[in-house]
C-alpha cells in the first residue's frame, strides 16, 4: 500500500513540476534603487544599467542579465536555443530542453565540466586527465558518476557495459537481458526473463522467475519490522510486514493503472488506502491527516501530502498550494488558457504574483517590487526567459513599473515608448523621436542627431547632419 501510494502521488507532483518547472526565472530582476541608465531601438535593442548590475537584449538573437555584485551572469540565444548561468563557482547551461551541461570552476583556474546531448554525445572533464571521460552512444563510452555511478563504460550498446560504485562491479551483455555483479555485500545475477536475484546484506532480497509474472522478496531488513512481497502477475499482488503492522492487497494489478480492487493500511502512520477500477476510484486517509487523496478520475480529484496540495476538476481545473516554513504557494491552471501564481517567502514577506490569460495577457509582480503586464501574451506557459525575448515583438501593449520608480509604457510593438519618473520623461519612437524632459530642460533628436535640440545645460546645443552647432 505504502509504496503504491507513493507512486500515485508522485506522479502528481510530478505534474505540478512539469506545470511549474518551466517558469525557470529569468534572473533580470533589478533591485537597486537607483537612476536607470536606459536606452532603446524599437524591440530589437534594449539595454539598461543600474549601479552593479546590466540588462542588455538584441531581440530575438540575445539577451543577458550581470550582477556583479553576486558575480552572477546570465545569457541566452534565441531561446530555447540556448542558454547559460554562471558564477564564479559554477555554470550550467542547456539547449532546446534536451542538450545541458554543467561545470565548477576551481581557483587554479581549472574547471570541472559536463556537456550532455542527450543520449548521443557526452565529453567530460575532471581536474586530471585520468578523470576526463566521453561517450559516443551506442559505439563507445566511458562517464563518470552519472546514473548514479562512479564509472560506467559500454562497446557497441547493448552488447556489452559495465559499471562501478564504490565496490559493486557489474557487468552485462545483451543489456538488459544478461547480467551479474557483486561486492562484498551484494550479488546480482539476471538472465532476463527467465530469472534474477538481487541481494543486499541486511537490506533486501528480490527474485524474480519468468519476470514479470512471478515476484517475491524481502525488504527493509535493516528496519525494526522488515516487509516481504509476493507478485503473480497480474492476478495478485501482496506485501505484508513481519509483525502485521502493515498489509496491502491487489487484485488485477497493473503498475501506473492501478488494480480493480486493492486495500491496505499501516498501523504505524495511520494510513488506509483503497482504489477501485483502476485509476477511476481511489482513496487514502491517515489519523494524523497528513496524507489524504480522493480520486474520482476525470472528474474530480484531491490529494494532499507533506503540506502540498493538489486539486483537479474535470482534467482542465487544477489547483496547487504548498504551505512550508520557506514557502507559500498557491497555483490555479485553466488549461490551456489561464494560470494564476501566486508565491510568499515566509522568511522575508516577500512576495510574487504571476497572471497569464493565454494568449491575450500577462502580468507578473516580482519580490523586488517590479511589476509588469503587456498584450499580447504569445508564450502558452510562465517561462520569463521566452517571454522575455519574444513577447515583445508582438506585444500591443506593454507596462512595467522598476523597483526604481520608473515607469514604461510600449505601444504597437515598441514603435513608441514613454518612460518616466517623478522629475524626467522619455519619449522613443525609432528613427522619428528621442526626446527626453527634465527640471532643467529638454531634449530631441530626429534620425538620432540628424536634426536635434538641446536646452538642458546653460547654453541651447543644436545638431544638423548629426553636427553640433
Amino acid at each position: 500500500m505504502d509504496s503504491r501510494f507513493k507512486i500515485q502521488l508522485g506522479i502528481v507532483f510530478c505534474l505540478l513540476f512539469l506545470s511549474t518547472g518551466v517558469s525557470a526565472k529569468l534572473p533580470n530582476s533589478f533591485t537597486e534603487d537607483i537612476k536607470s541608465n536606459y536606452h532603446q531601438f524599437w524591440f530589437l535593442y534594449e539595454s539598461e544599467e543600474r549601479g552593479r548590475q546590466s540588462y542588455l537584449a538584441f531581440r530575438p538573437f540575445y539577451i543577458g542579465f550581470q550582477d556583479k555584485t553576486y558575480a552572477f551572469r546570465f545569457k541566452s540565444y534565441l531561446s530555447p536555443i540556448y542558454y547559460k548561468e554562471e558564477t564564479n563557482y559554477w555554470y550550467t547551461w542547456s539547449s532546446l530542453f534536451i542538450f545541458s551541461g554543467t561545470g565548477f570552476k576551481h581557483e587554479e583556474g581549472d574547471a570541472d565540466e559536463d556537456i550532455l546531448f542527450t543520449p548521443l554525445l557526452i565529453w567530460g572533464k575532471g581536474e586530471s586527465q585520468r578523470e576526463n571521460y566521453f561517450s559516443v552512444f551506442p559505439l563507445y563510452g566511458k562517464i563518470r558518476n552519472k546514473l548514479s555511478y562512479q564509472e560506467l563504460s559500454y562497446v557497441l550498446f547493448p552488447i556489452y557495459s559495465e559499471w562501478k560504485y564504490k565496490t559493486y562491479e557489474a557487468k552485462s551483455l545483451l543489456w538488459p537481458f544478461v547480467m551479474w555483479g557483486n561486492s562484498e555485500t551484494r550479488n546480482d545475477f539476471r538472465i532476463f526473463p527467465i530469472y534474477s536475484k538481487k541481494e543486499h546484506e541486511g537490506k533486501y532480497i528480490r527474485k524474480s522467475f519468468l519476470w514479470p509474472f512471478f515476484q517475491w522478496g524481502e525488504e527493509r531488513l535493516d528496519k525494526k519490522e522488515p516487509t516481504s512481497y509476493s507478485i503473480f502477475f497480474p492476478i495478485y499482488n501482496s506485501k505484508d510486514s513481519k509483525d502485521g503492522n502493515m498489509k496491502s492487497r491487489a487484485y488485477l494489478w497493473f503498475p501506473l493503472l492501478n488494480s480493480l480492487f486493492s486495500y491496505g493500511y499501516d498501523k504505524k502512520t495511520g494510513q488506509t488506502n483503497y482504489t477501485a477500477l483502476f485509476i477511476f476510484f481511489q482513496y487514502t486517509t491517515s489519523e494524523k491527516k497528513d496524507t489524504e487523496k480522493l480520486v474520482f478520475f476525470p472528474f474530480y480529484g484531491y490529494s494532499y501530502f507533506a503540506n502540498k496540495e493538489a486539486e483537479f476538476i474535470t482534467p482542465f481545473y487544477i489547483r496547487l498550494t504548498q504551505n512550508t516554513s520557506h514557502l507559500k504557494s498557491t497555483t490555479h491552471f485553466l488549461l490551456p488558457f489561464y494560470s494564476q501564481m501566486k508565491s510568499e517567502y515566509v522568511q522575508t514577506g516577500r512576495e510574487d504574483h504571476y497572471f497569464k490569460l493565454w494568449p491575450l495577457f500577462r502580468y507578473h509582480k516580482d519580490p523586488d517590487g517590479n511589476l509588469g503586464w503587456n498584450t499580447l501574451a504569445i508564450i502558452p506557459v510562465r517561462f520569463e526567459v521566452m517571454e522575455d525575448v519574444w513577447e515583445p515583438i508582438f506585444s500591443l501593449i506593454e507596462y512595467k513599473r522598476s523597483s526604481n520608480g520608473e515607469k514604461r509604457l510600449h505601444l504597437i510593438t515598441r514603435l513608441y515608448t514613454h518612460r518616466w519618473t517623478e522629475e524626467e520623461t522619455h519619449i522613443h519612437i525609432p528613427l522619428l523621436v528621442e526626446y527626453s524632459k527634465s527640471p532643467t530642460g529638454f531634449r530631441y533628436d530626429f534620425l538620432y542627431g540628424f536634426l536635434g535640440i538641446d536646452t538642458r545645460e546653460t547654453n541651447n546645443k543644436f545638431k544638423l547632419f548629426w553636427w553640433e552647432l
